[in-house]
């Protein structure tokens, strides 16, 4: 029998292509390793992204638009200059998109993702390094423009609201050392960003398998 088969209540039903048995557990190839248990307990492995890990995600990209939209813009720096309302909303900003990746990686070890089963071993391993690199230069970037507000002697409140606890004092030395530290980190991470988006891209269109559906919002996961 080519199909497998599924006794319930009594009854035989057939199922879907690609759902397997295998003991007492129900398995797929498509969504998760393992869907959920005979006693109804969910699987620990999943195929796709939950909801929180989509929204902080997609919280991320939206607010590194808008970040990188304020830092083109704003008048370049010098020696002496209060923060304006640009600048602290750019640091506001940078210190919110900080909390938020923390978050994410945080809920990304503690809920994993199984790598699509479609991907040749290169891809994976490169994708893997891609998105670590990327979790690192998202924090580097955004603390080496804190640090930097820090060594400047500002004082910045969190959207006006909550005043930011500063990294270090004013400190001309570090100032020095670390210019244009944060401007280097801003480009590498736009030049990985693009590369991210690409491959994103050249799966959903060129490839056509489901890396780039499973981070989609409103993709199913059973």
């Amino acid at each position: 029998m080519d199909e497998q088969g599924l006794i319930a209540n009594g009854q035989l039903e057939v199922l879907p292509p690609g759902l397997t048995i295998t003991g007492h557990m129900l398995m797929s190839s498509n969504t998760t390793n393992s869907i959920k248990t005979a006693n109804g307990r969910r699987m620990t492995e999943q195929r796709h992204y939950g909801s929180t890990a989509k929204v902080l995600h997609w919280l991320v990209v939206a607010l590194l638009v808008i970040q990188y939209s304020i830092g083109w813009i704003m008048p370049d720096i010098k020696r002496g200059m209060d923060p304006g309302v640009g600048m602290t909303l750019h640091i506001s900003l940078g210190v919110t998109i900080l909390l938020i990746i923390v978050a994410r990686l945080g809920w990304r070890l503690a809920h994993p993702v199984a790598p699509e089963n479609s991907l040749a071993p290169w891809q994976r391993v490169t994708s893997e390094v891609i998105h670590w690199l990327l979790y690192v230069l998202v924090m580097a970037t955004t603390l080496s423009g804190w640090l930097f507000a820090s060594a400047q002697g500002w004082t910045v409140s969190w959207f006006f609201v909550i005043p930011l606890p500063m990294l270090t004092a004013g400190n001309t030395q570090l100032l020095q050392s670390i210019d244009g530290l944060h401007q280097d980190f801003e480009w590498t991470l736009l030049v990985l960003i693009g590369i991210h988006v690409a491959s994103a891209f050249l799966h959903l269109l060129y490839f056509r398998d489901g890396v780039m559906r499973r981070m989609l919002p409103g993709s199913v996961m059973l």
